[in-house]
C-alpha cells in the first residue's frame, strides 16, 4: 500500500479540527501544514492523476499533465512531507500497473526539490524507473538527504 491506514486516518481527522489542533498535528511533519480542506484537496489531486492515467491509456487523449495541488513527490507511506499529503505520481504509477498491467514505468521528476517519497516507494521495484532532476548543493538544499545525491540508485 502506498498510504498507511494510520496516515489516512490522521489526514481525514483534520477536516474538523480547529486552528490550534491543526497546528499541533502539522508539527509532527517536516514542512507540512494542514488546513480543514487539505484532505479534500489532496483526494481531488490524486483523483485527477488517476483520471489522467485512464484518459491516456484509453486513448481518449494522446498525453497529458496533471497540474495539481497539493503536490505529492515528498509524501511517504506513513507521513505527509514537504507540502505533500499523498504521493499522487506514485499512486498513479501503481494504479497503471494494477489496472492496466503496465510492466515498465518511467517517472521523470523535474523540480527544484528531490522527490524522496517517490524514490523510497520504488527503489526496490524494478518495474519503475524514477529519475529526479533537482538541486542538491552538497546536501545543503532541502530535503538535505544523502540519498538525494547523483549516485543514489535503487
Amino acid at each position: 500500500l502506498l498510504c498507511s491506514s494510520e496516515h489516512l486516518e490522521v489526514a481525514k481527522s483534520t477536516q474538523t479540527m480547529n486552528e490550534e489542533e491543526l497546528k499541533r498535528v502539522s508539527a509532527n511533519y517536516d514542512a507540512f501544514f494542514f488546513h480543514p480542506s487539505t484532505y479534500r484537496c489532496a483526494r481531488l489531486a490524486v483523483g485527477a492523476a488517476l483520471q489522467l492515467v485512464d484518459a491516456v491509456i484509453s486513448g481518449k487523449v494522446c498525453n497529458g499533465m496533471a497540474l495539481v495541488r497539493p503536490p505529492g513527490h515528498h509524501s511517504q507511506r506513513n507521513a505527509a512531507n514537504g507540502f505533500c499529503l499523498f504521493n499522487n505520481v506514485a499512486i498513479a504509477a501503481e494504479y497503471a500497473k494494477l489496472k492496466y498491467g503496465l510492466q515498465r514505468i518511467l517517472i521523470v521528476d523535474w523540480d527544484v526539490h528531490h522527490g524522496q517519497g517517490i524514490q523510497y516507494t520504488f527503489e526496490e521495484d524494478p518495474s519503475v524507473l524514477y529519475f529526479s532532476w533537482h538541486r542538491y548543493e552538497h546536501q545543503e538544499f532541502w530535503p538535505s538527504l544523502r540519498e538525494s545525491d547523483y549516485d543514489a540508485v535503487g
